[in-house]
């Protein structure tokens, strides 16, 4: 009964089957997963082996070429070992026959040269004799015709000496009176240009030391006449301000005498004069000065 009604029940059955499928593709999504993490071992594993068979390929081909290399290498020295012996070998026999034809040659020479070179040195002998001779005969002339001829030159020196002597005497004579001329005529001329210029000196000089004096006259003038102007000018100032202040004590009055000083400026001016101030008279009382008379005086 319990077996129908599980066979019969359609929901069941499918619910099972969905179980049973959810658990088939847990299992074939791990052995996908195992499947493809083997993979990518054996590619790791099948890099690894191809670079280790690369790896021993290459040595295996190193080591030929080296042993290639050594048997040519070998070769080689062997060839150049025989090639020096043969070399060395010839050389010797072809020293050993040239010392051998040199000797040999060598000792003909000799032979044939030794009765020439004697001959050749009797021979040398007598023209050196013969040449010694001959040059101690021409010696004998050249020293006598050599002291004939220095005798003759001595001879011509002195002569001309004496005769270059006498003119430089006279040169000298003639230049000795030009000079004492010329020395003449030049002091006559510095003597004359000095007292010229003397002249022109005490001219000149006379001239200044006038023009001198009257420039000091006129300065003189001047500064006296400046000098009164101010002196003047400074009484009728004391005056004024001395009328002034004896009359500051009393009261003001519209119609006074005020002494006006400007500011800034060495001008001093005066109004005119007006009652009740005392005035100064006698030849020696002062003047008013005017504005433009101040203006003009330096």
């Amino acid at each position: 009964m319990t077996g129908a009604s599980d066979t019969l029940d359609p929901i069941a059955a499918a619910e099972a089957g969905i179980a049973g499928s959810k658990h088939l593709i847990a299992s074939v999504a791990d052995d996908l997963s195992q499947q493809e993490r083997w993979l990518a071992h054996y590619r790791v594993a099948e890099r690894r082996r191809a670079r280790r068979a690369k790896v021993r390929e290459l040595i295996y081909w190193l080591e030929l070429k080296r042993q290639r290399l050594v048997r040519w290498l070998r070769r080689v020295a062997l060839i150049a070992l025989r090639s020096a012996r043969t070399a060395a070998a010839f050389l010797w026999r072809t020293a050993v026959a040239l010392f051998v034809i040199l000797r040999r040659t060598t000792i003909a020479c000799f032979l044939w040269l030794w009765p020439r070179m004697y001959a050749a040195a009797l021979t040398l002998a007598a023209w050196t004799l013969a040449l010694s001779a001959w040059a101690l005969a021409e010696a004998r002339l050249l020293a006598r015709a050599t002291a004939n001829a220095a005798a003759i030159a001595a001879a011509w020196v002195a002569h001309q000496s004496r005769i270059l002597g006498a003119i430089l005497r006279r040169w000298l004579i003639a230049a000795w009176a030009w000079t004492r001329i010329e020395a003449t005529r030049l002091a006559r001329a510095a003597v004359k240009g000095a007292s010229i210029g003397a002249g022109w000196i005490a001219a000149q000089s006379q001239a200044l030391a006038t023009s001198l004096r009257r420039e000091t006259i006129k300065l003189a003038s001047w500064a006296r006449k400046k000098t009164e102007h101010f002196s003047r000018a400074s009484l009728a100032t004391a005056s004024l301000g001395f009328s002034w202040a004896k009359q500051a004590g009393q009261p003001a009055d519209a119609n006074h005498r005020a002494l006006v000083i400007r500011r800034c400026t060495a001008l001093v001016s005066f109004e005119p004069r007006r009652a009740h101030l005392p005035a100064i008279n006698g030849p020696g009382a002062p003047r008013p000065v005017s504005s433009s008379a101040a203006h003009a005086s330096p």
